[in-house]
C-alpha cells in the first residue's frame, strides 16, 4: 500500500481519468493499493486527508504529454488505476487516526510513499467495506 499526495485542485481529475502523475518512477506494482491523500494545506479544517483509493494498473512514462493537456504542466510518469474509489465524506480520515503518532513518517512532501506492512494492515481494516469492491 502506498500513500499519494494530491492537491485538491487535481483530485477530481484523478478520479475522472484514473491517473496520477509523478516525477519519479516509484516501484509501484500492478494491483497495489494507493491512498489518495490531500496535501496538508488543502485540508485546513482537518476533515480528513485520505479521500480515495486507487488500485494500481502500473506506471508508464507520460510520453504523449497527457499531464500537460490535463494540468498545464509536465510530469514524467503516470500511475494508472485499474479501479478507483472516492470515499464518502463521513469516511475521510487521516493516517494518524489509525496509526497514531507513527503516521508522522508519512507526512512528507514526497509524491508517493510506501506504507509499512503493519500500518497498511491497519488502514485496510479501516477501509474493509470499500476494499471488497476493489479486491474481487
Amino acid at each position: 500500500m502506498w500513500r499519494l499526495n494530491v492537491r485538491r485542485m487535481y483530485l477530481n481529475n484523478v478520479f475522472d481519468v484514473g491517473k496520477f502523475f509523478v516525477n519519479r518512477r516509484f516501484n509501484i506494482q500492478h494491483g497495489e493499493l494507493l491512498l489518495l491523500q490531500l496535501v496538508k494545506k488543502d485540508d485546513p479544517r482537518h476533515l480528513g486527508r485520505i479521500r480515495g483509493i486507487m488500485e494500481s494498473d502500473g506506471v508508464v512514462e507520460d510520453e504523449h504529454d497527457e499531464s500537460v493537456e490535463l494540468y498545464g504542466r509536465k510530469w514524467k510518469y503516470s500511475i494508472l488505476a485499474s479501479r478507483i474509489i472516492r470515499l464518502q465524506p463521513r469516511d475521510w480520515f487521516d493516517l494518524d487516526d489509525i496509526i497514531g503518532i507513527n503516521a508522522r513518517k508519512y507526512y512528507t512532501q514526497v509524491e508517493a510513499m510506501r506504507l509499512e506492512h503493519d500500518d497498511a494492515l491497519a488502514v485496510e481494516r479501516r477501509l474493509v467495506r470499500y476494499l471488497k469492491h476493489i479486491k474481487q
